[in-house]
């Protein structure tokens, strides 16, 4: 089940609602699968110790938190050539205009949850 939200909401109010979502569930996951994209704001660790605070003492609080990493990519608006961003870096590396169009890496969405009997 994928839970997308809107990507104009902070990466924190993000995982609010991802927890707020699972809690509404009628059971609790043992793991939790999060899609992250390269260019969201926040770090691994920064996601892991907010995901640990919104999950303290709930039944959420002893399921696994697994983040899946979204390599950016972004497509030059000039010469339409894709490439990865190196150090958030918006000039085409092949061309050097400054105009580009995010392709990939600023997800954050529930990919998957696991269930204590699957």
């Amino acid at each position: 089940m994928i839970v997308n939200l809107s990507s104009s909401k902070s990466p924190k109010t993000r995982l609010s609602a991802i927890v707020t979502q699972l809690l509404k569930r009628p059971g609790q996951p043992v793991l939790v699968k999060i899609a992250v994209g390269e260019l969201t704001q926040l770090t691994t660790e920064e996601i892991r110790g907010e995901w640990s605070a919104l999950v303290n003492n709930s039944p959420l609080e002893k399921a696994a938190l697994t983040i899946r990493l979204v390599r950016a990519e972004q497509q030059c608006m000039a010469c339409f050539h894709k490439y990865h961003p190196l150090d958030r870096e918006i000039s085409c590396p092949q061309c050097g205009s400054a105009g580009a169009k995010i392709i990939a890496g600023e997800e954050f969405h529930l990919e998957s949850t696991q269930e204590e009997n699957e």
